[in-house]
């Protein structure tokens, strides 16, 4: 089975941005264009870090690692969340039809002044 390019990392402007600075020092320093399509780009960037002689990469590369690493920090499942959402907003539970108190009998349905059922 493929793997289909992991970009989770990527899809935060912050992260594009220290990546784009990355990019920009890679290509004055070794003459290599690297692309942001690229799936190996990660690699790509860590192995021209390591070679690298610029104090300026390798500080970028330890904002992406942290900024990358904190957008793919999994959100904190909620205790108790409600079983119905609208809008992100939580629904009131529906009344049961068992309720004590009330008629289980349908209610009138009117439709353009007839009584249809009920």
């Amino acid at each position: 089975m493929s793997e289909g390019i992991n970009t989770h990392w990527l899809m935060h402007y912050r992260v594009v941005a220290l990546v784009n600075q990355c990019r920009r020092l890679i290509r004055d320093e070794f003459g290599t264009r690297l692309s942001l399509t690229d799936p190996q780009l990660r690699q790509e960037l860590d192995r021209f870090a390591a070679r690298s002689q610029s104090r300026e990469l390798a500080r970028l590369m330890d904002d992406i690692a942290r900024e990358a690493g904190a957008a793919e920090a999994p959100p904190e499942p909620e205790k108790t969340a409600p079983k119905r959402m609208y809008r992100g907003q939580p629904l009131p539970e529906p009344a049961s039809e068992t309720e004590p108190g009330r008629a289980a009998s349908p209610k009138a349905v009117i439709y353009r002044g007839r009584q249809v059922r009920g």
